[in-house]
C-alpha cells in the first residue's frame, strides 16, 4: 500500500508501505492513497476529508522539517 505521510496538513511524504509501518520522522498521521493520487506538497482539508494542489510553487506555510 502507499501512504501519505500528514504534517501541518501538507502531504510530506510518500511511502510503500505494509500494514503497521511507523514513519521515522515527525509527522502528524497517515493516510492509505488508495487512488494513488496523492502527491507531496499536496494540503489536506480535514473537514471536507479531501486533498487540494498549490497551483503556484511551494506554500509559505509548508513544513520544514
Amino acid at each position: 500500500m502507499i501512504l501519505a505521510i500528514i504534517k501541518d496538513n501538507y502531504v510530506v511524504a510518500r511511502v510503500m508501505a505494509e500494514p503497521g509501518y511507523v514513519y521515522p520522522h515527525p509527522h502528524d498521521f497517515m493516510l492509505e492513497d488508495v487512488g494513488e493520487c496523492i502527491y507531496i506538497g499536496d494540503w489536506y482539508e480535514a473537514s471536507e476529508g479531501i486533498f487540494y494542489r498549490p497551483i503556484n510553487g511551494v506554500p509559505p506555510d509548508y513544513p520544514n522539517g
